[in-house]
């Protein structure tokens, strides 16, 4: 870009530019503000989803040693259960990152054979935030719920 050069032999920018200049710097600070808030959100989200299915994981894996143990248990037997409460904390200050609800249905798996029953339970595990006090904790772009689905059953060697 070219600085005018005055008659008198002075030169600089006028008022109309200065003002122009000033308006395409705001709203370029503007932008990347709104980036920075998105950029935000979606690595909470990220880190909220992934802690989330963490604590599924968690819920299911102790499901499963309990069905190892002994299938009948009152915690596999059909219908909804829970919830499990479930904290996420910062290794460093023991503070409170992030808190869930866990909750569980179980079902039998029908087998495609007529009258029989396989000796297996299909689990589905919801996650749910929740705040301190036990609301749901529904922060859009923050949170949100996760399910996770597994089959339980003995192993078959062969």
């Amino acid at each position: 870009m070219r600085i005018p050069v005055y008659s008198d032999g002075r030169q600089g920018f006028s008022l109309v530019e200065m003002m122009l200049a000033l308006f395409i710097l705001t709203f370029g600070l503007l932008a990347t503000g709104q980036l920075l808030y998105v950029t935000a959100s979606s690595s909470s989200l990220a880190r909220s989803k992934g802690t989330a299915a963490l604590a599924a994981q968690s819920v299911l894996e102790s499901l499963d040693a309990s069905y190892r143990q002994d299938p009948l248990t009152a915690d596999l037997v059909p219908g909804n259960h829970g919830p499990r409460r479930s904290l996420v904390t910062n290794p460093m200050d023991g503070t409170v990152l992030n808190s869930y609800d866990v909750n569980w249905a179980v079902d039998i798996v029908p087998d495609p054979r007529p009258g029989k029953v396989l000796n297996a339970r299909l689990v589905r595990a919801t996650v749910t935030p929740v705040q301190i006090g036990g609301a749901q904790n529904a922060r859009h772009g923050f949170n949100k719920i996760v399910s996770v689905t597994t089959i339980l059953g003995s192993r078959v060697r062969g």
